[in-house]
């Protein structure tokens, strides 16, 4: 897979957007960052010469010209991220996580994850760029770790060859680089994404594998998984819409070790099992079979405090979208070339219908469902587990519609509109 693959609206990763360099200068003020060659705007002016520290007085020099290369290439930090303190924040990450203990335990392999992150050959711009991931955002950094262990887990537990797992490995930790030229405001708690917003987040994979390109000793299949995890088998995915074989064997155990870290991290392994039931079509199925395995799903205790759940809410936004959304397919469907367009809509709205129906939540078992939510806390909890899920399905069907679903006319917009209200916004 290449960038012409990839739609032309995702297709240019934003390189020199300024919040990865506004990190790299704030980090300046707080430990040593040196220029250890010159570094040139793309025209041939020289911006800093080898050997100067960059701080935070050189944001809008750094910022408001287009580099000649990135910016990575050029600099070193006095306290710089290396394979022997990945292996030190992976005895942290062991030390004080359980879940995340008890998954390289199960693996087979304990002691592995640790070795092997300490004798990683990381290229020099990785480990700047891990670097201001610690040190500006912490927080990715810690994902990106229990990621990188979780992916280490499955490729074991599925006796990936030893030589792969260098690769694999350099991938997970590489995968949300591009993450890091994204407006961490639009990543906040509670912040509401508009369509435009939206395109940044997207092409956060596009924008890493573009920067891993820069990198000589990267290789390809470090290149495919991180460009591609966020793919499904089912095509649904983002940024090329790929399906089937057409995903690298890397990206599918690293997206299924990035949709289920949340809830591994929150230890709601029902939930895990109820996403890959429900999204059984999307992931591959040998590595949720190894994540079953590693998670031990089926062997845990209920929520009791599921038996409040209501499910009227949700039941009633089921029954308007599968009474509206064929009318509004058809109106899309019948504009030139829409039926070809929008054939993937009636395809995922057909899907979710059949989910719905055999998760038992179609709206005709609304009495059943509230007694059995009242009598049972085991199948309570199934059921929360279950719904939460399926509101997620509806989200990413949703999303997946803004991506591919061109704007053309107001008539036609209004409808898109109306669909995406279907799926996004349950009323009582």
């Amino acid at each position: 897979m290449s960038l012409a693959s990839i739609p032309a609206s995702l297709a240019e990763p934003m390189d020199q957007r300024p919040h990865y360099v506004r990190s790299v200068t704030e980090m300046g003020q707080t430990q040593s960052i040196v220029a250890h060659e010159d570094i040139y705007a793309s025209n041939g002016m020289k911006l800093m010469a080898r050997g100067a520290s960059v701080d935070r007085s050189h944001l809008d020099l750094l910022s408001m010209h287009k580099l000649r290369a990135p910016l990575d290439l050029a600099l070193s930090a006095e306290n710089q991220v290396d394979p022997t303190q990945l292996a030190f924040e992976a005895n942290k990450l062991l030390a004080t996580d359980p879940i995340m203990t008890a998954l390289a335990e199960r693996s087979g392999d304990p002691l592995g994850f640790r070795q092997c992150l300490g004798a990683l050959p990381l290229p020099a711009p990785i480990m700047f760029r891990l670097t201001v991931m610690r040190e500006m955002r912490l927080a990715l950094f810690e994902h990106t770790l229990r990621i990188a262990l979780m992916t280490y887990a499955l490729a074991v537990r599925m006796k990936v060859p030893k030589r792969d797992l260098t690769d694999l490995l350099v991938a997970a930790l590489c995968h949300d680089l591009g993450e890091m030229h994204t407006d961490p405001a639009l990543l906040a708690p509670g912040h509401r994404i508009t369509l435009d917003e939206r395109r940044f987040i997207h092409v956060h994979p596009v924008t890493a594998y573009v920067l891993l390109s820069d990198v000589p000793s990267i290789s390809n299949a470090t290149l495919q998984a991180v460009l591609q995890h966020h793919e499904r088998l089912d095509g649904s995915g983002y940024p090329a819409g790929l399906s089937g074989t057409s995903i690298h064997a890397f990206a599918r155990i690293l997206c299924v070790a990035e949709v289920a870290e949340g809830l591994v991290r929150r230890g709601d392994p029902r939930r895990v099992d109820v996403l890959l039931r429900l999204n059984h079509q999307r992931f591959d199925a040998e590595v949720t079979h190894a994540l079953r395995d590693l998670l031990l799903i089926g062997h845990r205790p209920s929520d009791t405090h599921a038996a409040s759940l209501d499910p009227t809410v949700q039941l009633k936004q089921f029954e308007r979208l599968f009474a509206d959304s064929p009318g509004l397919i058809e109106q899309l469907e019948a504009r030139p070339g829409g039926a070809r367009e929008v054939a993937f809509i009636r395809d995922r709205v057909s899907m979710l219908r059949l989910l719905v129906h055999n998760s038992g939540m179609s709206p005709e078992y609304h009495d059943a469902l509230i007694d059995m939510i009242h009598e049972d806390p085991e199948v309570a909890s199934e059921l929360a587990a279950t719904m939460d899920e399926l509101k997620w399905l509806m989200l990413d069907i949703a999303n997946e519609i803004e991506r591919r679903v061109a704007k053309v006319d107001d008539e036609a917009d209004a409808v898109v509109d109306e669909l995406l209200a279907l799926l996004r916004s349950p009323r009582s």
